[in-house]
């Protein structure tokens, strides 16, 4: 099994042979997360606010319009981007739509992997453990690909990458045989480096965005470790749909 990280959605190659987890740590994939959670009937991640409209408005019952641009929900959409403000939100048996600047652009990049996983600090563990199995199932490698800013490296996803990649080498037992690609060292370095990271995500892009925008509770919140057992996961047409899948909107 190989295991790396790639920076940015650009990097990937070979899908065929990946079990991807999407990183959009602030904030599509922990909001994600928690959406998740909260028990909806059905999500479906869409690229842009314009198919997320149209979607919404070919359907009999319209479903709820969630996610961002520019950090803050477009006009007409009921729920933004903060995962705090799905913590309690009431989506049992909700039908969902969710865009984003990044992470929703970064799913659909690697769509065509046989597994899409989202990871985040909320569901590390979890989505750890369920990359390791999928992988030793279907003799594939692992890839982490951080979403990104504006398909561009961001310092913020590259620390979460390296944290998975911690939690990813650390479960795999003595006898079994893997290889850390150049990616994942160097997450792994980045991880290591930086000893507060609250400090860290406050001062990067995305984090400065976010606290422009009166959300910089988001950031404590979205970095806490393991509070979210779900692990949400790319529905494909062919395979069997799980309690945490999502479709993706083309």
């Amino acid at each position: 099994m190989n295991i790396d990280v790639a920076f940015t959605p650009l990097e990937v190659q070979a899908l065929s042979t990946k079990v991807c987890i999407v990183v959009d740590v602030i904030r599509a994939t922990s909001s994600l997360t928690v959406i998740m959670s909260r028990k909806p009937r059905n999500v479906i991640i869409t690229s842009t606010v314009q198919k997320a409209v149209k979607h919404s408005s070919q359907q009999a019952v319209h479903p709820l319009l969630c996610g961002e641009r520019g950090g803050l929900p477009p006009e007409g959409f009921d729920h933004g981007n903060s995962p705090r403000e799905y913590a309690e939100a009431d989506l049992a048996g909700r039908n969902l739509v969710f865009t984003s600047s990044n992470g929703a652009r970064a799913v659909a990049d690697v769509s065509i992997a046989p597994h899409v996983l989202l990871g985040s600090f909320l569901n590390a563990s979890f989505v750890v453990e369920e990359a390791i199995q999928l992988a030793w199932r279907d003799n594939l490698d692992i890839l982490i690909v951080c979403a990104g800013r504006q398909e561009k490296f961001a310092i913020d996803d590259a620390y979460c990458a390296g944290y998975l990649i911690s939690l990813l080498t650390g479960r795999i037992s003595a006898d079994q045989a893997f290889t850390l690609g150049d990616g994942g060292q160097g997450a792994l370095g980045i991880y290591g480096y930086f000893r507060d990271p609250k400090k860290l995500f406050s001062s990067c892009g995305s984090g400065e965005e976010v606290i422009q925008i009166g959300l910089e509770e988001d950031i404590a919140f979205l970095l806490e470790i393991d509070q979210f057992q779900t692990v949400p996961s790319l529905n494909h047409p062919h395979q069997t749909t799980t309690p945490w899948g999502f479709f993706l909107l083309p």
